[in-house]
């Protein structure tokens, strides 16, 4: 293995720092065998559970293993330099502001998870770590169904992710019903923009996790992969939701109708959707972070004392509920929140590489808008799968 240096790409040579054959594919190299550790851990990113919160080593250590052992020819290409560094700010900012504790270890933790990650999927080029993928949304899709079908039978079932019966979907083996419904949208798009046929079951597979999940916010982001199909496509999904919607709605267990239906059936009108628990705090992080505080977070004005200091613009609003710790249902918000304007610049520089790989505008312009939504759901830049879709070339 040779040293780790830092390049640019080069006639005859990949965006991986690796030599092309005539035909422009990379030169699968016996380093290769450096990333299998990280394709295997993908589906196992939440479970099994043994540090408290939703973060777990796993796919750390996998990242880890690849980033010394994968196609390390060139070990940071310089265009990757300015992201890294601004990463690496960040969590000099937090330390700054916030001081010592458990809140600054999460805050590092994240920030190099996300350097690692970068560095270790770029170097890919779409190659493997697409199987990651597939892996992941079948294994997902298996143990969903499976708890689906216990739930639904009324069977007794352990759980590691947050479920509440009767109100809300299932997780599979991520944290909650809601990660998983939105990771299984991260999955359909990038899935989508391989315009590959063999992706067609893996694609079906994650919008039935979707229904599963019962997310609501997962399901208004249907409507971006619903863009990009063809008209034929987009009219067999149209029929296929409402199919798999009216199964879900005959079981009436878990998933996205039974979701729906205890808030269309609440006395309290469209208010419950509001008074949902989790819609309610995941609105307010998104207001509290992004509109009320906006600006004193920007300019280092308010102090880093998130969970004390939304409780009482809880109390105040008469809308919002309260929260129970400093982990923040935004990943927009928390960058921001946490890191000022250091972390929008981070945000501003990953969104601009990521459309950078899209030759078209209108691509660029989906590119852009989707990420958004996402970063307004609990997906941080530290997940490997928001990396590998910003990554991803079209």
């Amino acid at each position: 293995m040779s040293a780790p240096t830092i390049g640019t790409s080069g006639p005859g040579v990949g965006g991986s720092g690796l030599p092309l054959h005539a035909s422009g594919r990379s030169r699968v190299r016996r380093f290769d065998a450096g990333i299998v550790p990280l394709i295997v851990c993908c589906p196992f990113m939440y479970f099994p559970k043994i540090l408290e919160g939703d973060t777990q080593p796993w796919v750390m250590i996998a990242a880890l293993i690849a980033l010394f052992t994968f196609r390390t020819r060139r070990f940071i290409l310089r265009g990757d330099v300015a992201l890294v560094l601004i990463a690496m700010l960040c969590v000099v900012v937090y330390a700054v502001r916030a001081g010592f504790g458990l809140d600054l270890l999460r805050a590092t933790y994240n920030q190099l998870a996300f350097i690692v990650l970068w560095l270790v999927c770029r170097r890919d080029q779409g190659d493997y770590l697409p199987t990651a993928i597939r892996l992941t949304v079948i294994v997902w899709l298996a143990v969903g169904l499976y708890q689906y079908v216990f739930v639904a039978l009324g069977l007794p079932i352990e759980i590691s992710g947050r479920f509440v019966e009767g109100r809300s979907g299932v997780p599979s083996l991520t944290s909650e019903p809601s990660t998983y419904g939105s990771l299984s949208m991260l999955h359909m798009m990038y899935l989508l923009s391989e315009h590959k046929p063999k992706n067609r079951p893996f694609i079906l597979a994650t919008a039935v996790s979707v229904v599963l999940s019962g997310s609501l916010l997962a399901f208004a982001l249907l409507l971006f992969p619903l863009m990009k199909l063809k008209m034929r496509w987009r009219i067999a999904a149209l029929l296929a939701i409402p199919l798999l919607v009216s199964i879900d709605y005959l079981l009436t267990s878990a998933g996205l109708t039974l979701r729906a239906a205890n808030v269309a059936t609440s006395t309290q009108g469209l208010a419950a959707a509001v008074l949902d628990p989790s819609v309610n705090i995941r609105l307010g992080h998104i207001y509290f972070t992004l509109i009320q505080n906006f600006w004193q977070s920007l300019l280092w004005v308010s102090p880093v004392d998130f969970m004390n200091q939304y409780n009482a613009f809880a109390d105040t609003s008469r809308i919002f509920m309260e929260t129970g710790s400093n982990f923040i249902l935004t990943s927009a918000g928390d960058l921001i929140y946490g890191y000022g304007p250091v972390g929008a610049l981070l945000l501003f520089v990953f969104v601009r590489k990521a459309q950078s790989q899209s030759a078209t505008r209108a691509k660029k312009i989906e590119k852009f808008t989707f990420i958004v939504a996402c970063m307004l759901n609990p997906i941080y830049l530290s997940n490997i799968f928001l990396v590998m879709y910003a990554q991803q070339k079209n």
